[in-house]
């Protein structure tokens, strides 16, 4: 098995001879089988890693702060939940910084050589210099290694492991102060900054920044690594967009970000930070190296002065964009999750996620269908009409949320819809679908409830109603006794946890659920009981144990995408939002509409931002695919009609399907996007399929009409009167043109695909005139070869037949003189002549038939016989 050498990640490092800057720090050696998962780089960059080299499989970053061991620990809990083949070095180095800003780290030559096998499962090791240090943070330990492993360095290397109960976070963060150039007292100062802080005011909101304004300081927390990256690619944008237009405003000013490190966010941080705001370079972002180099790329650093007698990491700097950076910035999309709609005292709903209203107070009780179709109905609303129907259902929870929402969901304007969508996301943990579940007649979820039993008034039923009816201690009775006269029944104990948690005891719940889970019938009974179980745990905050049921539902119920949703949104609530990209892609590939699921979701409002951030890239890949798809869709348009024609019926029902498409073009939604997307490649297949189809079937036509053809000729090459084939020698020389030309085209170019249809369609109705008249040139040509041989048997039968009659008379004279019958002679020489002339039309009419009969037995073998002759000739 190949082994992956460290040496190779620091042959292409710079060789100092002199450094500028240097910092101690910790170097991180990883490597991995198969693909990385994307996890991990993004949460080194937020822990404040930097990755210096990289080949295949394996990569060197490199931590100022013992943050590196929170991350580490971090993805170590993480990598207790899913498969995460990696193994994981941390080394004591220190960082060399060169005059041009090159970087290199200083690492021990024994630790040069070492190697490391592609790892089965996650592993972390600790320099045992490093022991000290990572003893000292609360909730990690190291463990000593059980055996030595190959190729590494021999020292005590130690095992990091990471306690899942602590909240590993980032210590990184920063204050951004900005400061406007100026005289505050003058006019133009207040007009243009008043204005430019309107623009930076959006963007400030936009990303969900906490700022306060103070002696004319705009000061405001930026909490970890991708917001200050994001931050900073938003306000050089910016700048570089209205200096570039006199249209817009645009007002100087100079700008730091502070590590937050020994400050509070208040309105004194100006004066405390040491900063000379006179002397800073205008509108460009003032940080440390140390934070400037965590930018990394399209980001160039840039000294405040131009000398080069700065010797720390912590010296101030700033950065700007390099040429053409405007196209790698990303962003968010634009939405906002109203406070109405996460803010409440209690924990989330078990029946809708949201924190307003308890169980047994939810609208959804009253809701007595699922309705799949309302997402439908979402996907037709444009991303705007999507925040402002949110924007406008948020709104009008106030004192009364639980009535504002029951009167929402009677709605029928657009925050009416999305309340009824928002309510769709848990109609799994809702007490509409256990009737159903109860009447399946299907092994898996989803689908199993498509087909269900007919309806009874069951005790089961009626208990379900009592209970839906509020009538609790009625619908506890009867499923209390339905549980002791049938205890193998999961109904009523499914529904005995309904009722425990409407009263808050969510241990019960779960343990009636327990029970209910092995009596059922069907993988769908246990995925659905397992299901019920970990949205409880959930609910409960006992994210991991609810993640495991998940899982182990999802195994008995593949193809049902919630439980994998559930997974993605319980790792959002542990805060592992970064890790959910894969997952959250997965699902949107497989279901477009988990996209407008995720932006209107209440539950996953711990990383909303990390997913309008991931989900703005799939956003405007789709929405670039959709207007590529319109240019497409009408080139394909053209394309039919050169293919098959105006009148062609499947030209025809194509095209009303590209028109359909090309009109939801105005809709900016990511489920039409994609429909238009992938709409427009399946028309393309079926065009692709359907002139397949037809040039197979022009190629056997072809071929047919040729046989047919070639057939007619060999049976008019016999017709005896070539005069009068003038017409038929027309139609029949247009057949061979016409088949000959279509034969020698190549069929993948469109004009000769439907030219040659249309010349097979003239050439069938030519071939069918000539197989009529084919019929009559038959006849007259088998009449005329009957004649000849009819002639010819006759002839010859003739000839025998006359020779008998000249000597029949003279052997009957002979015969009667022999034997003295002289009445016979005496008859014979008196009617000499006239017996000799009856006895030749006799023998005549007697050759005549047997000839006629001769032919009619022998013509099909004569004629046969004949034509194979000529076609060997």
């Amino acid at each position: 098995m190949a082994m992956y050498k460290f040496s190779l990640l620091l042959k292409d490092q710079p060789s100092l001879h002199e450094s500028r800057m240097s910092a101690p720090g910790y170097a991180v050696w990883m490597v991995w089988s198969g693909e990385l998962s994307s996890a991990i780089p993004s949460t080194f960059r937020d822990f404040g890693g930097m990755e210096l080299s990289t080949s295949p499989n394996q990569a060197l970053w490199f931590f100022f702060t013992k943050d590196v061991f929170s991350a580490l620990a971090r993805l170590q809990v993480w990598a207790n939940l899913n498969v995460l083949p990696v193994f994981i070095q941390v080394l004591p180095t220190s960082m060399q910084v060169g005059f041009q800003l090159e970087m290199a780290l200083s690492i021990p030559s024994e630790l040069y050589a070492q190697q490391a096998m592609p790892p089965d499962d996650f592993q972390v090791l600790v320099h045992p210099d490093l022991r000290t240090v990572v003893e000292g943070i609360p909730g990690i330990r190291l463990e000593a290694l059980e055996r030595s492993i190959t190729g590494l360095a021999s020292a005590s290397w130690r095992q990091l492991h990471g306690d899942p109960r602590m909240g590993f976070t980032s210590s990184l963060g920063w204050f951004f102060i900005l400061k406007p150039l100026g005289n505050p007292l003058d006019k133009a100062y207040m007009e243009g900054w008043r204005a430019f802080f309107g623009e930076l005011e959006g963007i400030i909101k936009r990303l969900k920044f906490k700022y306060l304004l103070h002696d004319d300081f705009l000061i405001f927390a930026i909490e970890n690594h991708s917001s200050l990256r994001k931050w900073c690619l938003e306000i050089l944008t910016l700048l570089r967009k209205v200096k570039g237009n006199e249209d817009l405003v645009y007002w100087p000013s100079v700008m730091a970000a502070v590590d937050k490190a020994g400050f509070q966010f208040n309105e004194e941080l100006p004066k405390k930070v040491g900063l000379d705001w006179d002397k800073m370079v205008p509108d460009f972002p003032h940080m440390s190296y140390s934070t400037a180099f965590l930018l990394g790329e399209p980001f160039k650093i840039k000294d405040v002065s131009y000398s080069f007698e700065r010797s720390r990491l912590s010296d101030w700097c700033y950065v700007h964009l390099a040429g053409g950076a405007e196209e790698e910035i990303g962003g968010a999309l634009a939405m906002t999750m109203p406070v109405g709609l996460v803010a409440g005292k209690s924990h989330n709903c078990f029946y809708c996620g949201m924190r307003n209203h308890a169980e047994a107070q939810c609208p959804s009780r009253a809701i007595a269908m699922l309705d799949p179709e309302v997402w439908k109905l979402v996907s037709h609303m444009s991303l705007k009409e999507m925040n402002d129907a949110l924007a406008h259902a948020g709104a009008q929870l106030g004192e009364a949320p639980e009535e504002a929402l029951r009167h929402l969901l009677g709605g029928k304007d657009m925050a009416g819809l999305i309340t009824r969508a928002i309510f769709e996301i848990n109609a799994p943990s809702q007490l509409r679908l256990l009737p159903l579940v109860w009447r399946s007649m299907g092994k898996e979820m989803p689908r199993g409830i498509e087909k269900l039993m007919a309806p009874e008034n069951t005790m089961q039923m009626r208990a379900l109603n009592a209970f839906l009816a509020g009538e609790v201690s009625q619908a506890e009775k009867l499923a209390k006794e339905g549980a002791l006269r049938n205890p193998r029944d999961f109904q009523f104990r499914g529904l005995q946890g309904f009722i425990a948690l409407e009263r808050g005891e969510f241990e019960r719940a779960v343990a009636f659920w327990k029970e209910a889970e092995p009596l059922g019938d069907s993988p769908l009974h246990f995925a659905y009981h397992k299901f019920l179980q970990a949205r409880a745990l959930e609910v409960q905050g006992r994210y991991d144990m609810a993640m495991g049921l998940y899982k182990e539902a999802g195994v008995l119920c593949p193809r049902w995408t919630e439980l994998r949703y559930r997974q993605a949104v319980c790792m959002i609530k542990m805060g592992f939002s970064e890790h959910v990209v894969g997952l959250v892609d997965d699902l949107v590939d497989e279901d477009p509409h988990i996209f407008n699921r995720l932006l209107i979701d209440p539950e996953v409002e711990r990383g909303y931002m990390q997913i309008l951030s991931n989900l703005w890239g799939r956003w405007n890949l789709a929405q670039q695919g959709a207007k590529d798809s319109v240019v497409k869709l009408k080139e394909l348009g053209e394309e039919l009609e050169d293919w098959f024609g105006k009148t062609n019926e499947f030209n025809r029902e194509m095209q009303h399907q590209v028109v359909q498409l090309i009109e939801l073009a105005d809709v900016e939604n990511f489920v039409i996007f994609n429909q238009m997307i992938r709409g427009r490649m399946q028309l393309a297949r079926r065009l692709k399929t359907k002139v397949a189809t037809e040039v197979k079937h022009l190629e056997r036509e072809g071929q047919k009409f040729r046989d047919r053809l070639r057939r007619i000729n060999d049976e008019i090459s016999w017709f005896p009167f070539p005069r009068a084939l003038r017409e038929f020698n027309k139609d029949f020389n247009f057949c061979v043109t016409k088949l000959n030309w279509i034969r020698q085209q190549h069929f993948q170019v469109a004009r000769n695909f439907r030219k040659s249809t249309e010349f097979l369609e003239q050439v069938e109705d030519k071939l069918n005139r000539l197989a009529i008249r084919l019929v009559t040139l038959k006849i007259v040509r088998d009449t005329t070869l009957f004649a000849l041989i009819l002639g010819k048997g006759f002839m010859w039968i003739e000839i025998i037949c006359l020779g008998l009659a000249l000597v029949t008379i003279p052997v009957a004279v002979y015969f009667a003189e022999a034997y003295d019958m002289t009445w016979l002679r005496e008859a014979i020489h008196a009617q000499r002549w006239a017996l000799q002339k009856g006895l030749v039309i006799i023998l005549s009419v007697a050759a005549l038939v047997l000839a006629a009969l001769r032919t009619a037995i022998v013509f099909e073998k004569k004629k046969t016989e004949l034509f194979e002759r000529s076609e060997k000739a």
